[in-house]
Formats: structure tokens, C-alpha cells, sequence
């Protein structure tokens, strides 16, 4: 409870699984998952990934090209780096932003999945007109 880990190593990983547990992989291809309830998991180097699976936690993936999941009762999933991803479970949140290639914020969209057709389990990015786009390959 309460712990704490953290890789800044290019491809390092980083979990927290105890209750109110944080996570952060700040490398590139970095890893960064919280699995106990109120945990929150950050990835913020490029091609990142993030995942909250505890009930009312975070996953957030600031670099581009992250990835953020949420599958924990009430969680959230952030992907706020350029061409970002994020997929959530029934009752969970998703935030993505859409940049433009010189990461200026073009749009921001939030939604609870299951409302505004999202689906629970499915990958989303951000169209450049600032819709949920569902993508096959994450």
C-alpha cells in the first residue's frame, strides 16, 4: 500500500500493485502499470504505456505515440502525446487530445465508455476534426 516504482531506463517497466499505488516508466517504450485500487501509472517517453486496472485509477501516456487502459471499476485512461490511444472498460473514462505536428492541442475529447458509442475494450484516437476514431492495431 501506498509504494511507489519507477523506471526511467528506455523499454523499463514499473508497477505498483498495492492500494493507492503510483507508477511511472519515463523512457522511451516504457511500461508503467498500477493495479491496486486508487493507483495511478504514467508513461511519458514515446511509444509509452500506461494501465490502471484497481478501481478509481489513472492511466495516463503523455509521450507520442502512448497508450493509455483502463480497466478498474470508475478509472480513467489519459492519452494526452501526439496520435495517442486509449481504451477503457463499461463505466471507466477515456480523455484523448488531437496535435498537430508541431503538438499544438487541436482538439481534446472525454467521454465515459459505454456513452457516445464508445465500446468497452476497443482502442481510440482522436481524428484530426476531433471525433473518437476506433483503431484495429494498437
Amino acid at each position: 500500500d501506498y509504494g511507489a516504482a519507477s523506471a526511467t531506463g528506455v523499454r523499463g517497466a514499473a508497477s505498483a500493485t498495492g492500494v493507492r499505488g503510483a507508477a511511472s516508466a519515463t523512457g522511451d517504450y516504457g511500461a508503467a502499470s498500477a493495479t491496486g485500487d486508487y493507483g495511478a501509472a504514467s508513461a511519458t517517453g514515446v511509444r509509452g504505456a500506461a494501465s490502471a486496472t484497481g478501481a478509481r485509477g489513472a492511466a495516463s501516456a503523455t509521450g507520442d505515440y502512448g497508450a493509455a487502459s483502463a480497466t478498474g471499476e470508475s478509472s480513467v485512461a489519459a492519452a494526452t502525446g501526439w496520435n495517442g490511444r486509449a481504451q477503457g472498460a463499461e463505466g471507466c473514462a477515456i480523455v484523448l487530445v488531437h496535435r498537430d505536428d508541431y503538438g499544438k492541442i487541436i482538439h481534446i475529447r472525454a467521454s465515459k465508455v459505454g456513452d457516445n458509442g464508445i465500446k468497452p475494450g476497443v482502442w481510440y484516437k482522436l481524428s484530426s476534426d476531433g471525433h473518437f476514431v476506433e483503431i484495429t492495431q494498437p
